[in-house]
């Protein structure tokens, strides 16, 4: 089985092995469930890549734009969103918090003119609306864009993900148990 570090006799990392670490031993299902979601971000990213036309930097920025406008929008059972905001005249209901490149340069650590250029071509492309006072917020394009049908497939890809690392879990568990 492929595993980021080689195990130990105990299936753990020994101190000070190749990830330069020298803390105490990173037990096998917790390596094996990161291996997991490695794999998963990597595919996640991947599919950003192809979506943005290879500008990773667009996906951070439009979604440090969407979270932050959302935050003002129950998220804890989604009861004050709508099921389906795709549309302009369902989503401009919404009452999203606007926001304004400094916040996301501050959030993001990308620097304010990438930002702002980036904000540019978001905005020339419909996904994000800039108001009279400069706020920022998304727009139903972008929420299309990421919910269907990209999100499909990374739904499912997230679920199997989750499915993966939970069985990996289990079993160490199972193990500690009858050990």
């Amino acid at each position: 089985m492929n595993t980021l570090l080689p195990p130990d006799s105990k299936g753990s990392v020994p101190p000070g092995d190749a990830t330069g670490t020298t803390g105490p031993e990173v037990p096998r299902e917790r390596r094996l469930a990161a291996l997991h979601l490695a794999r998963y971000n990597l595919r996640y990213l991947v599919r950003l890549y192809g979506a943005f036309d290879g500008d990773l930097l667009l996906p951070i920025v439009l979604g440090e734009v969407g979270l932050y406008n959302m935050g003002s929008l129950a998220l804890g059972d989604g009861s004050s969103m709508p099921s389906c905001c795709t549309d302009e005249e369902t989503f401009s209901r919404l009452s999203l918090r606007p926001c304004n490149a400094f916040s996301i340069s501050s959030s993001t650590g990308i620097p304010r003119e990438t930002v702002r250029r980036k904000v540019s071509y978001l905005i020339q492309n419909g996904f994000i609306d800039r108001d009279p006072k400069g706020g920022l917020t998304i727009t139903a394009k972008a929420v299309s864009l990421c919910l269907k049908p990209f999100d499909e497939e990374n739904q499912s890809d997230f679920l199997t993900t989750a499915s993966r690392i939970e069985a990996v879990m289990a079993s160490a568990k199972v193990a500690r148990q009858t050990a």
